[in-house]
């Protein structure tokens, strides 16, 4: 009795509404921390005393622990059940009085744990909890910011800032003792706030999942230092994860996603200020393993099998923004093209790839952070990727770069493809240097593995879908093999990914980009024509011509913007060559375990691991150089010393048809080669100075490799030609182009110079072998070639000249408009054909007289000399000759007839064997186009076009020369008209100089048998006609 008066004397007990309040709090609270309260600690080694025990001062420890955990839990939720109005310091400013609780409560005014759920769950449910807002501090000046957070009525940003503020309090330690209520709170917040997520509906007037999405936009951003939000979203989906009964993550974040979706697909741009943000909330998906599970589950497309499918998923809606057109979307980019200053468009492209690469770069943090939250996660990634690749491979045919008409609604969009390619290749940075050791870790071997099922692809690790279908390098054997590997690793996934996505993506746009440069030339070419024939800028066609240029240079300089982002031709580059050094490897081995230099020959064994390799692999890195060197030139001395492993690739594959088949890709590679060219003048990007070119020079002078240079690129020539497979003759000579060019550029370096002579020699030591030697066959292949060239460029020349006449003519004007237009068209399309025969006939030409001023003696051979004279004497005989009028064309410019530099070209020829005496024979015995005066006409075009005096004079000089032995050839046709029979060819019926035995069934020219008395005795019957001749005279 006498505790109890102590109770009831103490000042605290008033903080109680009546003494047995008092008395059972004082009984029935347990201390379950170390309190200090500044005071005196209360040992929590002691048991709870009964009443009748507690001493004055406990019950004063118990009343301010009370006090001090209500004024923790005001602070946090805001809400008071005291509205007294005698302020207390260190309240918040401003709560929300619950007055029905505190009804509830018979008047209770203090929060405590035990009622914090009831009171949390009935703040919630104020419709209009700013209308209870009562001031509950004397510091009521400056705070808006808790006054309105007093007030806030949606449920979750409140709970938001519940737990942001629960948070500030356990940061600074001003409640470390109240560590057991603090956790409290994080729970009740946590429970309400998995409740409103999974049941909304308890809220019937607020849009639950858009608060989701204004909170974190608002809260989460690169600029925000702000962790409590995301960490408050994380743990309440993580709660909802583990008590799903009211709803899973799916159902609860589907909705929100689906607001996500509707906003990339229908409202976001490339160029849109929120793609960022919206982007940081998507990367919220990834941070557990449960929300990415779900996050890939919603990204599964309709079919599988459509690619297009996989675009209009979220993830594929991310992937999809590119400054490239698409039909039914508008187009902002680059207005008005032909009418704006080029600076202003390369501004406007600078300002596309900022954009562009952030959002690929955020796009790819999400898959990368997916990919390393779990290997069942990795799994489901690359399962998506791979499928989507698979479901687009129709993108990398030939056709697709021809065919628009439904071409958007099969597969993902181009802009969708490149940015794809910049994902796998960031996947691939940590391989993507030369001779990485990471690049030993590929496995050929997976071009073949198929997967059974999702398990299977799952445990083995194949996600890439068929390959196993693609032309290899070399084809194999039945019973030609690698040991194939159970299971692949993560490097050998990305690498064969990323390169077919690459063979879809890069690859196929270029080659539509190159399609639409062409188109755009010919819409030139055509308003030009229009423009020509007197027609208006009112004319309707010009117009139209018009309109049509400015739609397509608005698509090609999108789509270049697109393509030469600098990140995305960085990446790539890096990627290429490191896969170059891959491929030398496995040129020389199929089990390499380290990077070994190459030596020449190669061995004889051919690795079966080629057998294994895709095509495209090496497709990707010629298609991707040519590209660089049409559009980016100068990005090949940022790569340094790697253009080494480019040059190597190069040489080990271009002459190396036993190590590639294809002819067309060792004529790509002879393009590549051409493309590294120090100085190139089909470069877009001709830059000056040394160090515009040094890594170029050097590598094309000093790389270990670079002696054997000329040969490849001889043989690569030859093969293309020798294959025994359809290569049409315009493609031919497509290839032989950039060939033409490498050939003149190494011709100055004494170095190759000296390798294409060393040719030359051994060629002429084995004319007569079987197997005609190198050179022998190149030489002869570019006879053959300027014959037929510049013949048919003749012809091609005179037809021009008639529809010229017949277009200037009076009988124009008595043509109908339809026969006016056939008319026009065929003189175009003869005018390109033209245009391509002279230019490849000039550079076949130039080439000669390149090789003839160090190279004669092989030229000058019996088996050559003829073909190289008739030949000469020809086209001569057309540039000089009568025949000269015959094709004096209008503008011969525009169509690369250059007659002046012709006749100089074949003179100098001419000039370059004028020393051997066969040659100056064959010339002379020419009867189909030799005459005594072929050469003086020569001489005045010489004089015309204001060749060099001395070269006139050395070719006056060869006439006289060829005369004198044209004469003499004449004496001894003369002297030898009645040879014996048995010095006579029995099928020619001319005098043998080189008689031989052939045997019974001649195989090869080695077998025969040279008749030497024979030989001797024509010889001594050809000088005895002579002496008589002489002494006659």
């Amino acid at each position: 009795m006498a505790e109890q008066n102590n109770i009831a004397n103490n000042p605290f007990a008033a903080l109680f509404p009546s003494l047995d309040d008092a008395q059972m709090y004082a009984s029935n609270k347990r201390l379950t921390q170390d309190n200090d309260f500044h005071t005196e600690n209360i040992s929590l080694s002691e048991e709870p005393k009964r009443n009748e025990e507690l001493s004055e001062e406990e019950i004063r420890l118990l009343s301010v622990y009370k006090r001090r955990v209500s004024c923790m839990l005001e602070k946090v939720f805001l809400i008071t059940l005291d509205n007294d109005e005698a302020f207390e310091e260190g309240r918040p400013v401003r709560c929300v009085y619950m007055e029905g609780l505190a009804e509830t409560l018979d008047g209770q005014t203090w929060l405590d744990v035990d009622c914090l759920e009831q009171a949390v769950f009935e703040r919630l449910l104020l419709e209009n909890p700013g209308g209870s807002v009562i001031v509950t501090s004397p510091r009521s000046v400056g705070r808006p910011t808790e006054a309105s957070q007093a007030a806030e009525r949606h449920v979750l940003r409140y709970l938001t800032q519940c737990y942001s503020r629960l948070g500030k309090l356990a940061q600074n330690n001003e409640y470390s003792d109240l560590d057991t209520e603090l956790s409290r709170c994080r729970s009740v917040i946590l429970l309400n706030s998995k409740t409103c997520l999974q049941q909304s509906e308890l809220y019937p007037d607020q849009n639950i999942r858009k608060q989701f999405i204004d909170i974190y936009l608002e809260a989460c951003h690169f600029l925000s230092d702000d962790t409590s939000t995301q960490e408050f979203f994380l743990r309440t989906s993580d709660e909802i994860h583990k008590n799903n009964e009211d709803g899973s993550l799916s159902e609860v974040f589907t909705p929100v996603l689906d607001a996500l979706k509707a906003k990339f697909i229908t409202e976001f741009t490339l160029m849109h200020p929120d793609v960022t943000r919206y982007l940081g909330l998507i990367s919220f998906f990834t941070q557990s393993a449960p929300l990415a599970e779900m996050f890939m589950a919603y990204n599964t497309p309709t079919d599988w099998t459509r690619g297009r499918d996989f675009e209009k998923t979220l993830l594929g809606a991310m992937l999809s923004y590119s400054p490239i057109p698409e039909q039914g979307k508008p187009n902002t980019f680059f207005e008005n093209p032909s009418t704006t200053p080029k600076q202003e468009h390369d501004i406007a492209e600078k300002n596309i790839w900022l954009p562009l690469s952030g959002t690929c770069q955020l796009v790819y943090e999400i898959i990368r952070s997916i990919i390393k939250v779990s290997p069942h996660l990795k799994h489901t990634v690359l399962s998506w990727i791979g499928k989507c690749i698979s479901a687009n491979s129709g993108r990398a045919k030939l056709w697709t770069a021809h065919a628009q008409q439904g071409y958007g609604q099969i597969y993902t969009s181009d802009g969708y493809s490149l940015n794809l390619c910049y994902i796998m290749l960031k996947l691939c940075e940590p391989f993507s240097k030369p001779c990485s050791k990471l690049l030993l870790k590929i496995q050929p071997s997976y071009l073949r593995a198929i997967a059974a099922d999702d398990n299977d692809a799952r445990e083995r690790g194949i996600h890439s879908q068929d390959l196993s279908k693609e032309t290899c390098l070399i084809p194999l054997g039945e019973n030609e093999t690698i040991a194939e590997d159970k299971n692949f690793n993560f490097i050998t996934e990305c690498f064969f990914l990323t390169h077919q996505a690459i063979n879809q993506g890069f690859h196929a746009v270029h080659e539509k980009f190159l399609k639409m440069n062409q188109e755009l030339h010919q819409i030139q070419q055509a308003y030009d024509a229009l423009r020509a024939q007197g027609a208006g800028q009112d004319d309707v066609n010009v117009t139209r011509y018009k309109a049509f240029m400015e739609k397509g240079m608005k698509e090609y300089m999108c789509t270049k913007a697109a393509l030469t982002e600098p990140q995305l031709l960085e990446m790539t580059l890096k990627f290429s060559i490191a896969t170059s050094t891959w491929l030398v490897q496995v040129a020389r081995s199929s089990d390499f375990t380290d990077f070994e230099p190459i030596t020449f020959p190669l061995p004889d064994q051919v690795p079966v691991a080629l057998g294994y390799t895709p095509e495209f692999i090496m497709g990707n890195v010629t298609d991707f150089t040519l590209f660089l060197h049409r559009f980016k030139d100068e990005m090949y001395e940022s790569s340094g010393s790697g253009l080494e492993h480019l040059m190597t690739l190069i040489l080990v594959y271009m002459g190396s048809p036993d190590r590639m088949k294809n002819p067309h890709l060792r004529a790509e590679l002879a393009e590549t080669l051409a493309a590294l060219m120090p100085f190139n003048p089909d470069s877009n990007n001709v830059r000056t100075g040394m160090l515009s070119k040094y890594y170029r020079e050097q590598v094309f002078q000093h790389h270990p490799l670079i002696s054997h240079l000329a040969e490849k690129l001889i043989h690569v020539f030859v093969s293309i030609e020798m294959t025994g497979q359809s290569v049409q003759f315009e493609q031919k000579f497509n290839y032989r182009r950039p060939m033409y060019k490498v050939l003149h550029y190494i011709w100055e370096k004494q170095i190759h110079k000296d390798a294409i002579k060393s040719l030359a020699e051994h060629a002429e030591a084995s004319i007569e072998d079987t197997d005609a030697p190198l050179f022998l066959r190149f030489i002869n292949l570019l006879v053959n070639d300027a014959i037929f060239l510049l013949d048919e460029a003749l012809d091609f020349m005179k037809q021009l000249k008639e529809l010229q006449g017949v277009r200037d003519g009076p009988e124009w004007a008595g043509m109908t408009a339809v026969a006016q237009r056939q008319h026009t068209s065929n003189l175009q399309q003869i005018g390109k054909l033209a245009r391509y025969h002279n230019m490849m006939g000039n550079l076949t030409i130039l080439t000669l007289e390149m090789l003839t001023r160090d190279i004669r003696s092989i030229f000058c051979h019996s088996v050559m000399v003829d073909r190289i004279a008739a030949m000469l004497n020809y086209f001569l005989l057309h540039l000089v000759g009568p025949k000269q009028r015959e094709i004096k064309v209008k503008d011969k410019n525009e169509f690369e007839f250059k007659p002046d530099v012709l006749v100089s070209d074949i003179a100098k020829i001419y000039l370059n064997l004028s020393n051997d005496e066969a040659f100056c024979r064959a010339v002379s015995g020419d009867g189909r186009s030799y005459s005594p005066e072929l050469f003086p006409k020569a001489v005045r075009v010489l004089q015309k076009i204001c060749s060099p005096p001395v070269m006139i004079s050395n070719f006056e000089s060869l006439h006289t020369k060829i005369s004198a032995v044209g004469e003499a050839l004449e004496l001894e046709e003369e002297l030898m008209a009645d040879a014996p029979e048995e010095f006579l060819d029995p099928i020619m019926g001319t005098l043998m100089r080189e008689p031989v035995k052939l045997p019974t069934a001649p195989l090869s020219l080695d077998m025969v048998v040279p008749m030497v008395d024979l030989k001797a005795r024509i010889e001594a019957w050809i000088q005895e006609q002579r002496d008589k001749h002489n002494s006659d005279t």
